[in-house]
C-alpha cells in the first residue's frame, strides 16, 4: 500500500501502497494534514478523554493519524491514512491478530480445495450492517465485483486481478462481470476460485480491498458515498462518529460487532497533526496517548520506559519519470542511486531505527525455505560512491545534452522537508545536479504521482500481504501504480512468471533474479531505507498493536489497564 510520508515519529505516510504503501502509517506521526489542533476546542472530534486522550479510566483513546484522511471508499482507497480508520470501522471475511495471523472475522470458517483454488467461506450468525441490516455473502460479491469495474474501480483493483480467476479480464473490459470467480449461492455462502495456489492469500481476506459493501445504501448515496460519516455504513470494531478529513475522526464501540465482548477500548480518536513539536506537546499535555518521534525526540526520550520501536515490512525508494529525457538515461538513474549517504540519512536525519536498504524487498519478508528474502538475496542496491556516482551522472548528462533542473517532489511534513533538503544538499555536491523541491501536502503529492506529474519522487510501500510479489508487481510495465513508466521484458516475463508457477523455489528464483533486473542492472529505482519507527506511548497501554503489513492500527487489538 502506498504509504503516507511517514518517517520516523512522523511516520511518513506511505501511498498504502505504504498500498496497504503507506507504510507507512508507523509508530507515530506522519504528514498528518493538520496545522494545528490548539487546545482542546475544535470540537467533538478533539474532546479528549476524562484526562488528555486516555481518560481516567483508560475508556478512550487518541492517536495521530498523521495525515489527510483521503478516501474511505474501500474499492477505491490506496493510502494507509484512509486503511487505519477504514479497518477499525469495517470488517471483513478474515482479520490479522495481534500476532500478524489471519483468523476469521465475518466469516465463521473455509474450506479451502484439494488443488488450493478454491475457497468457501461460510458466514457468521447474526451479523450486521450498523443500519441494522444483515451482511451477507452478495455484500462481498458486490464491493469485489465494484472494485473491478473499469467504470469505478481505483488502483487496487490488482489485488484482486492478481488472485481471482476472470477478475483480469472483467478489470480490463474483456469479459463481464459474470466470468469472475465469485459466487454467492447463498446469504451465508462465497465461494472464490484463484488463478492459481497462493498460500497467503488468506491473509489478502483481511484487506481492505476485500471488504464488503451493500449495494443498496452505496447506490442510494451515489457521490456522497463515504463523504461523511452518515454516508457509510458500518460493520467493524467501531463506528465513526465525527469525520474531518483534515482533522481527524472519532470512533466509537460498535456493541453489536460480533466479538464486541473483546474490544476493551470504549471510544478512538484519530487526529492529524501535522507538526512533529506540536504532536509530541499533544502527547506530553496528555491529549495524545501515542505518538511517533523522530530525530532530536529519540535522543531526548530513548532511555524514558514511554518510548518504544517498531519496524515495518516497508520500503522507501526514489524513482524518477522514465517519461522525462534526464530518468530515460540508465548513467543518470545509477548516479541518483549511488549519489546520496543512506547511513547520514537514517542516522542523522531519521534516527529512529529506519535501517538503510539494501534493495526493494524490506527485511523480514518471506524467502525460499526458512530464508527471508534478503537472507537469500544479500544487497542489491549498491554502496554510496559519491567519485562513481559523479562520473555517471557527468556521462549521462553529455548523453541527453544538457544538465537540467531536476524538480524532487516531496511531501510537506517537517521530517519529509528535512529529507528532501538532505538530498538536495547531496546531490549538488556529489553529483553536480541542479535540484528544486517541491513540496506538497500527502494527498495532492498522490495525486500528481498517480498522473504522472512529476520528474523526481520518493515515495514509500508497504506489503499488503507477506510476500515479496506485493513490491514486485509495482514495476511491471502495465501496473497501474507503475506511474514512473519503468519497463522491461525479461522483469515483467519473471514476474509474471513468478505469479502463476506452482513450484515454490522456481518461483522465488524468478523474483530473485527479477530485483536484480530492477535493482541492479537497471537502477529503475534506489531504495532508501526499511521503514522502522519509534513511537512514545502511555504506560497505561498495555498491547499496542501496529501489523507490519496489511493491518495497520487495529485498536480493537489494543489492551489497556484496568
Amino acid at each position: 500500500m502506498k504509504l503516507r510520508g511517514e518517517f520516523a515519529g512522523q511516520v511518513l505516510p506511505f501511498r498504502r501502497r505504504m498500498s496497504r504503501m503507506d507504510f507507512l502509517r508507523l509508530g507515530g506521526a506522519g504528514l498528518a494534514g493538520a496545522t494545528l489542533l490548539g487546545t482542546a476546542a475544535c470540537g467533538s472530534v478533539f474532546q479528549g478523554g476524562q484526562q488528555g486522550g486516555g481518560g481516567g479510566d483508560h475508556k478512550s483513546i487518541a492517536f495521530n493519524l498523521d495525515d489527510t484522511i483521503r478516501d474511505l471508499d474501500s474499492t477505491t482507497t490506496t493510502d494507509s491514512v484512509s486503511s487505519d480508520v477504514l479497518l477499525n470501522v469495517m470488517s471483513g471475511l478474515y482479520r490479522l491478530d495481534a500476532d500478524t495471523q489471519p483468523v476469521p472475522d465475518l466469516a465463521r470458517d473455509v474450506q479451502i480445495s484439494p488443488d488450493k483454488l478454491t475457497y468457501t467461506f461460510t458466514l457468521r450468525d447474526g451479523i450486521k450492517w450498523s443500519n441494522g441490516d444483515p451482511v451477507t455473502s452478495q455484500d462481498f460479491k458486490y464491493a469485489w465485483l465494484r472494485a473491478l469495474d473499469p467504470k469505478t474501480a481505483g488502483q487496487y483493483a490488482y489485488i484482486i486481478t492478481s488472485f481471482v480467476k476472470g477478475a483480469t479480464e472483467f478489470n480490463s473490459g474483456k469479459g463481464s462481470a459474470d466470468d469472475v470467480a465469485i459466487d454467492a449461492p447463498d446469504d451465508k455462502t462465497l465461494k472464490v476460485t484463484l488463478v492459481a495456489p497462493s498460500p497467503f492469500w488468506l491473509g489478502l481476506a483481511a484487506f481492505f480491498t476485500y471488504l464488503p459493501q451493500q449495494r443498496t445504501f452505496v447506490e442510494t448515496q451515489g457521490d456522497n458515498y463515504a463523504q461523511s460519516a452518515d454516508a457509510l455504513l458500518y460493520n467493524g470494531p467501531y463506528l465513526l462518529t465525527e469525520f474531518d478529513p483534515t482533522k481527524g475522526v472519532t470512533m466509537v464501540k460498535n456493541e453489536d460487532y460480533w466479538d464486541a465482548d473483546n474490544v476493551s477500548i470504549q471510544k478512538v480518536e484519530g487526529r492529524i497533526v501535522k507538526e512533529l513539536d506540536t504532536a509530541v506537546n499533544l502527547y506530553e499535555s496528555g491529549e495524545l496517548d501515542v505518538q511517533g518521534i523522530d530525530g532530536e525526540y529519540v535522543d531526548e526520550y530513548k532511555n524514558s520506559p514511554e518510548y518504544h520501536t517498531i519496524t515495518f515490512f516497508a520500503t522507501f525508494y526514489m524513482v524518477g519519470n522514465q517519461e522525462l529525457d534526464v530518468f530515460k538515461d540508465l548513467n543518470i538513474r545509477r548516479a541518483i542511486q549511488i549519489g546520496y549517504d543512506r547511513d547520514a540519512l537514517v542516522n542523522k536525519i531519521l534516527k529512529n531505527g529506519s535501517p538503510a536498504a539494501t534493495g526493494l524487498i524490506p527485511d523480514g519478508i518471506d524467502g525460499p525455505g526458512n530464508q527471508t528474502f534478503r537472507e537469500a538475496q544479500g544487497p542489491t542496491q549498491p554502496d554510496f560512491d559519491p567519485k562513481k556516482a559523479r562520473e555517471l551522472f557527468q556521462k549521462g548528462i553529455q548523453e541527453i545534452g544538457s544538465n537540467p533542473t531536476i524538480e524532487l517532489l516531496s511531501y510537506d511534513d517537517s521530517t519529509s522537508r528535512d529529507i528532501a533538503t538532505f538530498l538536495q544538499s547531496q546531490f549538488k555536491d556529489n553529483l553536480g545536479a541542479k535540484v528544486n523541491i517541491k513540496v506538497q501536502p500527502f494527498d495532492r503529492k498522490l495525486e500528481l504521482e498517480e498522473n504522472g506529474d512529476f520528474q523526481l519522487s520518493w515515495q514509500a510501500w508497504i506489503a499488503d500481504y507477506n510476500d515479496p510479489m506485493t513490491f514486485m508487481e509495482l514495476f511491471e510495465t502495465d501496473n497501474a501504480f507503475n506511474t514512473y513508466k519503468y519497463s522491461n521484458e525479461r522483469y515483467d516475463e519473471l514476474v509474471s512468471g513468478a505469479r502463476d508457477e506452482l513450484d515454490e523455489d522456481r518461483r522465488m528464483n524468478m523474483m530473485l533474479e527479477a530485483e536484480r533486473v530492477l535493482i541492479s542492472e537497471d537502477a529503475g529505482c534506489a531504495p532508501m531505507f526499511f521503514q522502522g519507527a519509534a513511537r512514545l506511548q502511555k504506560p497505561f497501554i498495555i498491547r499496542f498493536v501496529w501489523q507490519p503489513y496489511g493491518g495497520g492500527r487495529d485498536v480493537s487489538l489494543w489492551r489497556v489497564k484496568g
